[in-house]
């Protein structure tokens, strides 16, 4: 399991998971290029309440997509 964002990429159970609440590959490719610019993410043990950067990029992608 990466603990670099720099060296995740996201698994195919995340990408799945966050096509069956709406997005389309486009919305993905956008959610991973916004969250691996973000500069004051860099390593997941720096994220409170998550473990694993899948888990953020599900959370982000499902809450992002609500606010559409």
């Amino acid at each position: 399991m990466c603990k670099l964002l720099s060296e995740w990429s996201p698994s195919k159970a995340a990408i799945d998971l966050v096509k069956l609440n709406g997005l389309n590959d486009d919305q993905i490719a956008k959610s991973v290029d916004y969250l691996k610019n973000q500069s004051d993410l860099k390593h997941i043990d720096d994220v409170k309440g998550y473990d694993n950067w899948n888990s953020l990029f599900i959370m982000f992608c499902v809450k992002a997509n609500k606010e559409v």
